[in-house]
């Protein structure tokens, strides 16, 4: 399935508390709680936004990216990272390919941003994996891409 993959605005709030009524969410947002997940981050702006995937005209499937400035290092000569967090696919949508598009979008507005890299905490390492991530360690959940 080619899911239909944007960034949430604030048109998207009822969108968003629907399916955080779906069985396995984190749990149920209040509308003040989706009104922050759903914003319109600038490009080349630091901060967090939600990408939705849709299939037709109903959200299936959310990923948080928070866009960071951190310190300049050897990993981050630009200082710029992109966190990947709050991942979540309705369960009649698993396996259908809904995650990899949001992580390509993810992708694409991460390089726009300017970022090293995409880093995130999982335990979907399955999903990561297949997109490129690598772990730090083999001890840790913590996986990379570099850009």
């Amino acid at each position: 399935m080619k899911a239909i993959c944007q960034k949430l605005d604030k048109n998207r709030i009822d969108d968003l508390l629907v399916l955080s009524k779906a069985d396995g969410f984190p749990c149920e947002l209040s509308e003040a709680l989706a009104s922050l997940y759903c914003g319109d981050r600038a490009p080349k702006a630091a901060g967090a936004q939600t990408y939705g995937a849709f299939a037709g005209d109903r959200l299936v499937s959310v990923m948080t990216a928070t866009f960071c400035h951190v310190f300049p290092c050897d990993d981050s000569p630009s200082g710029r990272i992109v966190q990947i967090s709050g991942a979540y696919t309705h369960p009649a949508y698993c396996h259908k390919g809904c995650a990899l598009d949001l992580l390509t979008l993810i992708e694409e507005d991460a390089k726009v941003f300017g970022a090293d890299y995409l880093c995130c905490d999982s335990i979907a390492d399955g999903l990561y994996l297949r997109f490129g991530f690598k772990p730090t360690d083999d001890c840790e959940t913590r996986m990379w891409k570099t850009l």
